[in-house]
């Protein structure tokens, strides 16, 4: 039994508690804390990591459980749920293709690059954001969110979704829009219909160049994590909405 660990690097500082429960029947392993810290970039630099989440302060709520030792973490018994909120920060160097494995797992690092390649004239070598956040399940290796948001200065993102750890798979929806009304849940926003969708996306008072033209862009995002590939399923013309009411 672990009751009141803590792990403070100056950077961030882990919480955790927990048991192991070990015998001829049984190895099994709950651990449950807290990550947090005023910076995530530092604190990823602090142990080596390459992550281009910079200047953003971060808070992580883990409650996770797998079959094997603590110091075995087992990927298809791995289960739990993970709370994560950061502030306000930059996703950053995403064109030089140097995103950590974190953001690959939701193709936050794939997304950018394929919106700085279709409207190089808005989104720039950064991307600012005022948080992020989003809960995320974890059953026998899978995650699944349905409520990640990030809340960007340029754009909105929602994403929802699956991805494999085990296969190293990855099956998501993307939302880009000018601002997602904070009365609209991020799932809602993807089981209603796209045209009412674009309209309620297009009241935003927050217009960014791209969004002259366009109210909603959606990606399929699919495939390996190594060679995921995205897929423009749907692109809402400004306007379009008032046409169909």
């Amino acid at each position: 039994m672990l009751t009141g660990g803590v792990i403070d690097t100056g950077n961030a500082r882990l919480t955790a508690e927990g048991s192991w429960l070990h015998n001829r029947r049984e190895n099994r392993t709950s651990l449950k804390g807290t990550l947090a810290g005023k910076d995530i970039g530092a604190a990823a630099d602090y142990i080596g990591m390459d992550l281009p989440l910079r200047e953003s302060p971060f808070h992580i709520n883990y409650d996770l459980h797998w079959r094997e030792a603590p110091w075995q973490p087992d990927i298809a018994s791995l289960n739990g749920v993970l709370h994560s909120q950061l502030g306000k920060g930059k996703i950053d160097n995403i064109s030089s293709g140097s995103a950590w494995r974190l953001l690959r797992l939701v193709s936050f690092d794939a997304l950018l690059r394929k919106l700085q390649f279709d409207f190089s004239d808005t989104f720039g070598k950064g991307f600012y954001f005022d948080s992020i956040k989003g809960t995320a399940w974890l059953k026998d290796g899978t995650l699944h969110t349905n409520d990640l948001l990030v809340d960007g200065l340029e754009a909105d993102i929602a994403m929802t979704g699956d991805v494999d750890l085990n296969r190293q798979r990855i099956d998501m929806q993307a939302v880009i829009a000018p601002e997602i009304s904070a009365t609209v849940g991020v799932a809602t926003a993807f089981v209603i219909n796209p045209v009412v969708g674009a309209a309620v996306f297009a009241a935003s008072n927050v217009l960014a160049p791209l969004w002259k033209k366009l109210s909603l862009i959606r990606y399929h995002i699919s495939g390996s994590l190594d060679e995921q590939k995205i897929q423009e399923v749907l692109r809402q013309p400004r306007g379009a909405e008032a046409k169909s009411n």
